[in-house]
């Protein structure tokens, strides 16, 4: 077994910007199953996951929660194939680093995953639109649960099933709150980025770890999860 060492990536705002698509899947979805047509802009949307967010815009909507249940499921499938229909018109990046970043981790056998409230075919066909979805087999996604610290037991267990992992190495890289939160039961180590909505004194409230401005600086990232 040559990684010792499991780093588990969120997605949005940690990995990439500009995903604008998804919300729309969202803004789609609920309008075609609830006839929802509510400015569902306002939601802080941060660290939560696809059925959480749903399940919010549908509450926020007054949706009863039998209608809720009823549909809940063909919403969110319905949400994947807008999504993947659309995101050849998605302009999403990779932030600063991030590209570098996995090379080295790559080049290290560092295991690399994913915990992110995406949904998993949408998580894949976000970072294909970014041009890193090669870096990442396995993870735990919003489709696994809407709850945030199952995604982190999800990816554990596929790390340990797929990969053999063993190690306790492990390393949470998130831009909210609730990335490091949902590290908190299992005892993870955490990495708190400053590159979502959250500035890096919010973060450092969280009890992160480490904070840090962005993935930028490599060097600094190599040395904490003990590579430098």
């Amino acid at each position: 077994m040559d990684n010792e060492i499991l780093t588990l990536f969120d997605i949005d705002g940690t990995l990439v910007r500009g995903a604008r698509c998804h919300y729309m899947a969202f803004v789609h979805a609920v309008s075609k199953f609830y006839g929802m047509e509510e400015d569902i802009s306002g939601i802080n949307y941060a660290g939560k996951t696809d059925p959480q967010i749903l399940r919010e815009v549908l509450e926020m909507g007054e949706i009863p929660e039998e209608t809720i249940e009823g549909n809940f499921q063909a919403c969110l499938d319905y949400m994947v194939e807008y999504y993947l229909a659309n995101v050849h018109q998605e302009n999403v990046m990779a932030l600063g680093g991030v590209k570098e970043l996995l090379d080295e981790l790559q080049t290290d056998k560092v295991l690399i995953g994913l915990t992110t409230g995406n949904l998993e075919r949408i998580a894949h066909a976000k970072l294909g639109r970014a041009g890193i979805d090669n870096y990442f087999s396995f993870g735990g996604f919003g489709s696994d649960s809407p709850i945030r610290p199952c995604l982190v037991k999800k990816a554990l267990e596929r790390a340990r099933d797929l990969y053999g992992y063993r190690g306790d190495q492990v390393f949470v890289i998130g831009d909210t709150p609730r990335d490091v939160e949902a590290a908190r039961p299992f005892n993870l180590h955490t990495i708190a980025v400053a590159t979502g909505r959250y500035s890096t004194n919010e973060l450092g409230e969280t009890g992160a770890d480490f904070v840090l401005e962005s993935l930028e600086n490599v060097d600094k990232i190599r040395e904490i999860i003990g590579l430098g």
